[in-house]
């Protein structure tokens, strides 16, 4: 009779924890019906909307990228396991990009008052360190009303004067007149 007991105590263990075992499995789904989402109000917060408008001005001949997700621009060098981990969960504030190819340029943060802890300026050094190691430069803004010639300054300390793009425009046909009458 306690051998009938013990083993039925057994079987009602291991029904349980195949259950959990497959609740754990198939939860993806279930769950994620479940999850009850509304949007935010903003994309960027106040400080962050303004500084955009500014860089937008201000970088005409690139193009600004709000909120991006690192693993958006940069890549592992070499796949090994767990490199990914580093940036893949990390946003930048802006990604000023070449206009035409997309090529990343660097990045601006904007380092309010969430960034003046140990810990902040820990996570801060952190970003920068991966960014400069994939050739990102970064430049950190302590306000949304930084001056335009700021801005200017870093953009040209960092990609250069900007070349101006030929392009082909057809002639009008006073213009294709007067070359051809002569």
């Amino acid at each position: 009779m306690k051998l009938l007991i013990l083993l039925l105590g057994v079987v009602v263990v291991m029904a349980v924890l195949v259950a959990a075992a497959k609740g754990k499995r198939g939860s993806g789904g279930a769950q994620a019906a479940a999850v009850s989402l509304v949007p935010k109000p903003a994309l960027m917060d106040k400080w962050e909307a303004e500084l955009y408008e500014r860089l937008v001005v201000a970088l005409k001949a690139s193009h600004v990228f709000p909120q991006v997700a690192m693993s958006a621009f940069l890549k592992e060098a070499k796949r090994r396991n767990g490199g990914r981990n580093a940036f893949a969960q990390k946003y930048v504030d802006f990604l000023i990009c070449e206009r035409g190819t997309l090529k990343p340029l660097y990045v601006i943060e904007l380092d309010g008052h969430s960034h003046g802890s140990a810990s902040a300026k820990q996570r801060d050094a952190k970003r920068d360190a991966l960014l400069a190691s994939a050739g990102v430069p970064v430049r950190r803004y302590t306000s949304s009303k930084v001056d335009f010639t700021i801005i200017l300054r870093d953009h040209l300390e960092i990609v250069g004067p900007v070349r101006p793009t030929v392009v082909d425009v057809p002639a009008s046909s006073s213009q294709a007149a007067s070359s051809t009458v002569g």
